[in-house]
């Protein structure tokens, strides 16, 4: 029997390669395909060649560089990266199959985006936009193509890329259609992915550039109001039937904590007016405890005065003193509803500086906002503006926001141009302090801008507040116990 040369290697059973080099192809023998130099090539010291439309190539780590290789190192937990498709396994929605951009999108959204959103630092609000969220989409197309939507804006925020930002631009289309069908047939089924849903979708709406004109970012803040008018419906109907039940009302409770009442002294004597004090009640008044009454001990409180920097007050009692000589003013009804929305939170912030509560006040001021201002605002009355500048200014104080971003200044910019063109005296003078908080926190920052709201505020030092909370929630166990 011939002895066998040493360049002699037997010849394995094997099945044909569909995805091989191209020498594998003609041997008809199965490739392993690791490139750049399969193992049948590389065991007979020959020259390895793939074809070039090749997509199902695997890759070794020989593949990868070399030490002596210029070359970055592969992240893979980075969710821009491109997975080849093979590697995806296929998953479903009640929309189809997903692609592998929404597969790349999905866990963008699920290791990074869902974190803008998130206010509060609870572990109850985490699981909800990490998992329940994600979760629900894939039987809730509209919620599907919404954090699709954010995830893709988020990416190319961090690497601009046109066909992601195509591609915010379809998944944001899809949203709005399968969310106008959805309200139409509102049920216990789809009632929580609807209501998310609605939270989402003022980050859909398209901000304008840095460069655009005051009008164009004057009409984008009125859509992300009039946009909140539709979530304060829906919350609306499950608001005293049981929403705190619901497995996503962590998102949407409007506070934390109960506030001590407004420290003495009081900023303007006339707001100790008992008169002015009805007067005010009666047009409406925040409630004590903005949460649905099954998550609270209720207890009848006094009423107790505003608490506003003295800005803003004298402009409200511009608006409600019974002093005021002709005819009451036409917007009483709907501005003053919204001075007394803005009162817990300076409150909350005074004693607790710039804690979750004040968060969660902030996020939530939107759903106080009656359809009547909203109309204020978008004919640019003077004193609806100021106010929305305020709460615009004190949102720029929030940690997380990427969609707001820089725009903060330029909407109080913005603002600021049309009252010191339309506005009185009084309106001028209390745009300046919205001004100041956004000046400050640009070249000191949050803190600083924090503070910033009590220096010309008499009685109210910044540091003193902390520890008059805590002096009343003293006296509030020493009752308790008795």
């Amino acid at each position: 029997m011939p002895r066998l040369s040493s360049g002699f290697v037997p010849k394995k059973a094997h099945r044909k390669s569909r995805g091989g080099c191209l020498r594998c192809k003609t041997k008809k023998v199965k490739c392993d395909e690791i490139q750049p130099t399969c193992g049948y090539c590389s065991t007979r010291k020959l020259s390895c060649e793939y074809p070039q439309n090749s997509s199902s190539a695997s890759r070794s780590p020989s593949s990868t560089s070399s030490p002596n290789q210029d070359s970055e190192e592969v992240n893979f937990n980075d969710a821009l990266m491109q997975i080849p498709t093979w590697l995806v396994p296929p998953a479903f929605a009640s929309s189809g199959q997903l692609s592998p951009l929404d597969h790349d999108l999905l866990h963008h959204y699920r290791s990074s985006s869902w974190e803008i959103f998130a206010i509060r630092e609870d572990a109850a609000v985490h699981t909800i936009h990490r998992d329940f969220v994600p979760q629900a989409s894939l039987s809730h197309p509209y919620l599907l193509h919404a954090i699709l939507s954010i995830a893709a804006s988020h990416s190319n925020m961090l690497r601009p890329s046109k066909q992601m930002e195509r591609q915010t631009l379809v998944y944001r289309q899809k949203t709005f259609q399968g969310y106008t069908k959805a309200l139409q047939n509102i049920t216990a089924e789809n009632y929580e992915s609807i209501l998310v849903t609605g939270m989402f979708l003022s980050a859909l709406i398209p901000p304008p550039g840095l460069e655009d004109s005051d009008e164009e970012h004057l009409q984008w803040l009125y859509s992300v109001l009039k946009t909140n008018e539709g979530l304060t419906f829906l919350a609306s109907l499950r608001w005293g039937q049981g929403i705190e039940k619901l497995s996503v009302y962590p998102l949407f409770c409007r506070e934390l904590r109960t506030l001590p009442p407004p420290p003495p002294p009081t900023v303007h004597s006339s707001v100790e007016d008992p008169n002015l004090c009805t007067l005010v009640g009666r047009i409406g008044t925040t409630p004590d405890h903005p949460n649905p009454p099954p998550t609270y001990q209720r207890r009848s409180t006094p009423s107790t005065p505003l608490f506003l920097p003295p800005r803003l007050m004298v402009v409200l009692e511009s608006l409600v003193s019974p002093t005021t000589t002709g005819p009451i003013d036409m917007h009483r009804n709907a501005l003053v509803p919204v001075f007394q929305a803005l009162s817990p939170i300076f409150l909350s912030l005074y004693y607790y500086h710039l804690n979750q509560d004040f968060r969660v006040r902030i996020f939530v001021l939107t759903s106080f906002l009656m359809p009547d201002f909203l109309d204020l605002v978008k004919t640019r009355e003077p004193r609806a503006l100021t106010l929305t500048a305020w709460w615009f200014a004190l949102a720029g104080l929030f940690p997380r926001g990427w969609w707001i971003g820089s725009r903060v200044t330029r909407v109080v910019e913005a603002i600021g141009r049309v009252v010191r063109s339309k506005g009185d005296a009084q309106t001028v003078e209390a745009i300046k302090g919205a001004e100041k908080i956004v000046e400050t926190l640009e070249s000191v920052g949050r803190e600083e801008a924090a503070r910033s709201v009590f220096e010309d505020w008499d009685g109210m030092d910044w540091d003193d507040g902390p520890r008059r909370a805590g002096e009343w929630e003293f006296e509030q166990l020493l009752d308790l116990s008795v």
